[in-house]
């Protein structure tokens, strides 16, 4: 097993120099000898990184030698610090130590040390590449390749361990229980966090900028952790967490800014964490939550729409709270476009659409309650043109119709209720002709209509499920 110091050790590689006069027979010898020194240089290099691979797998000391060494090489030589990079993140992927069980509690126990070994020398690699990928870096490794796959972020405590024990992920105490990719900026290359798993953990990306390049949580699982993705920058280049599980805990993107990368949350499943989107800006680019499913827990958009395009296509709305609550669509477009509804709630309470295209066209509204109390139709379209209304209900109490359009031409009303009170018509076009009126109840009893009311076809009898104003009077 090679010593620290022969980790540490400098490799000098030879680079041939040109001869100053013609080529003769010394000058080609030289040169020759030369390229096999330089040859012989790189099979060191290829030895020596495959010997600090070993040594990160052996005893703490070690390990920790062997991360210093990595780095030291890396910073000095651009041309093998990918390959130190690849070492590291193997070096993370490994399978982590088993963690202590009930039998284990005593500090000196062997399979506690051995636990704590491995955190301590997970947490240095974890630290070691974050800190490089901060503006602040004295040696940027920003662009180069990343691998955290199928890593497991986990901070929980081991059976019997105290508040004040072991808290962090691979530290030793509550100061570390944050794993901090702070104000990092992966760009212009392939980072993955495929498959990874963060449970019971506090992982940052606050700040972090996503620029170009690949970056994937496709499969993450993010259960009973906080991740916070606060004001972070989403510009360019693509983000995929498709195919991720949020069980539990909060993931937050408060803040952030999503402003040309394409962001695809296709196939995701919120199953009962709290996400947020707390006055995040949706400037560009494409955001995708196409076959989604929000079974439970809580995901907040009061966020703004001002460009892009957010897809929520074929996405399945099945129980929890999902809220829109303030948001303002002022431009791009939102589809919900062949969504079911049939459980939990979906809140557009006090949105402002000023001109946006948000549509629902063919969506299926079969026993979830949707809420637009208070918003404002100010501009562009909202459109439920080919819905289907089956059961559940769908509000627009207080609402104001000012300007733009409301369609709800070729829908089918079958079931379920949609209420009206209160809502003023004062400008715009809410359009209702062709709807299929057979079952349910649509009540516009209670709108106060000032001027242009909301159309429907010439009947010589009134739908018995459909309840208009009285003349459609004047307030």
């Amino acid at each position: 097993m090679p010593h620290e110091a022969t980790l540490s050790h400098e490799l000098s590689v030879a680079k041939p120099q040109r001869p100053l006069m013609g080529w003769t027979p010394a000058s080609r010898r030289r040169v020759a000898a030369e390229r096999r020194l330089a040859a012989q240089s790189a099979q060191n290099t290829d030895e020596w990184l495959a010997d600090a691979a070993i040594v990160l797998k052996h005893d703490l000391a070690f390990r920790l030698a062997a991360v210093q060494a990595l780095e030291r090489s890396a910073d000095e030589d651009p041309a093998r610090r990918q390959a130190c990079i690849d070492i590291l993140c193997a070096a993370l992927r490994e399978p982590p130590a088993p963690r202590p069980g009930d039998d284990d509690r005593e500090e000196g126990s062997e399979r506690r040390r051995v636990w704590q070994d491995d955190r301590a020398c997970r947490r240095a690699l974890l630290t070691t590449i974050a800190a490089h990928l901060r503006a602040d870096a004295d040696i940027s490794w920003r662009g180069h390749d990343l691998d955290f796959s199928g890593l497991v972020f986990d901070s929980s405590e081991p059976p019997g361990e105290s508040a004040d024990g072991m808290a962090g992920l691979t530290g030793t105490g509550p100061a570390d229980a944050e794993i901090s990719f702070a104000g990092a900026a992966f760009t212009g290359a392939k980072v993955s966090f495929a498959g990874a798993t963060f449970t019971g953990a506090t992982v940052s990306f606050a700040g972090a900028t996503f620029e170009g390049g690949e970056v994937s949580f496709a499969g993450a699982t993010f259960t009973g952790a906080t991740v916070s993705f606060a004001g972070a920058t989403f510009d360019g280049g693509e983000v995929s967490f498709a195919g991720a599980t949020f069980e539990d805990g909060e993931v937050s993107f408060a803040g952030a800014t999503f402003a040309g990368a394409k962001v695809n949350f296709a196939g995701a499943r919120f199953s009962g964490a709290e996400v947020t989107l707390l006055g995040a800006e949706f400037t560009g680019g494409e955001v995708s939550f196409a076959g989604a499913e929000f079974a439970d827990g809580k995901v907040s958009f009061c966020s703004r729409f001002t460009g892009g395009e957010v897809a929520f296509i074929g996405s399945r709305f099945t129980g929890g709270v999902v809220g829109f609550l303030d948001a303002e669509f002022t431009g791009g477009a939102v589809g919900f476009l062949d969504a079911q509804f049939t459980g939990g709630e979906v809140n557009f309470v006090g949105a402002v659409f000023g001109g946006s295209e948000v549509s629902f066209v063919g969506a299926e509204f079969a026993g979830a309650t949707v809420s637009f109390a208070g918003a404002k139709f100010a501009q562009g379209m909202v459109s439920f043109v080919g819905a289907e209304f089956t059961g559940g209900e769908i509000r627009f109490p207080w609402a104001e119709f000012s300007g733009g359009e409301v369609r709800f031409s070729g829908a089918t009303v079958n079931g379920g209720q949609m209420g009206f009170a209160q809502a003023k018509f004062s400008g715009g076009e809410v359009d209702f002709t062709s709807v299929n009126f057979s079952r349910g109840l649509v009540d516009l009893s209670g709108t106060i209509v000032r001027s242009a009311p909301p159309s429907f076809d010439e009947w010589t009898t009134t739908p018995a499920s459909l309840r208009l104003p009285s003349s459609h009077r004047s307030a």
